[in-house]
């Protein structure tokens, strides 16, 4: 089974307000399995156990993912030729490339490759999850625009939130990775936001210790510091 998380860094509510995004994730959602794959509940639990993981800090009245109606299981990567956000705000990338997931606009499915979560999920040392990744994008696209800033509270808060992931961004174009942050999160802001959210939840004390500043301001976002444990 493949539905059991670690977060021994939440509290009492928190794990409250998990359980209750995680229930309502699994009524709300329209859940399917593409080509020939067979639906399960194992992939519904798999998925929604990841997905309410990263609001569990957020009230079911903020219904922060009240974009994700709908999720489809594939059987593979498949190769994706669509229009995306490019790594300058407002540019567009066409280039084709081959994906585990995709996360559509606004209410628009999230769509997920089975076998690359099986893998993510028994090797989380990778810093890898393909389900955390995806349903950043749907909390990223809170504010109507996947550009790598969620909804956040405050001008300070926004303007800390360019300045640190977006020199880091940067940098990570620049000099390549070191091995934490993978160089997919140097294709936009956007896919900074979600690789380094994958890495805050699988890999939580190595961030902390190599990017301080990204860890800060995703865990003032995410209301959550998986570190402490």
């Amino acid at each position: 089974m493949l539905a059991t998380i670690d977060a021994p860094w939440l509290s009492d509510a928190d794990r409250e307000r998990y359980e209750w995004h995680r229930n309502d994730l699994r009524r709300r959602v329209h859940w399917e399995a593409a080509r020939g794959l067979e639906l399960s509940d194992e992939m519904i639990d798999t998925t929604t156990a990841y997905a309410a993981l990263l609001v569990a800090g957020y009230e079911p009245r903020e219904a922060p993912l009240h974009l994700v109606a709908a999720v489809v299981f594939r059987d593979g990567t498949y190769l994706d030729q669509g229009q995306r956000p490019g790594p300058v705000r407002g540019s567009i990338d066409a280039s084709p490339r081959r994906l585990a997931g995709q996360s559509g606009h606004g209410r628009g499915p999230v769509v997920l490759d089975w076998r690359t979560i099986r893998r993510d999920v028994v090797a989380p040392h990778r810093g890898t999850n393909v389900i955390v990744h995806e349903f950043a994008h749907k909390l990223d696209q809170l504010t109507g625009f996947a550009d790598g800033m969620p909804p956040l509270p405050s001008r300070t808060a926004r303007d800390a939130w360019a300045q640190t992931l977006g020199t880091n961004f940067r940098r990570l174009r620049r000099r390549g990775s070191d091995g934490l942050v993978r160089m997919y999160g140097a294709t936009s802001p956007a896919e900074y936001f979600a690789v380094t959210s994958e890495v805050f939840f699988s890999r939580p004390d190595d961030l902390h210790d190599r990017l301080p500043r990204v860890y800060d301001r995703l865990a003032e976002f995410y209301r959550q510091d998986p570190a402490l444990r």
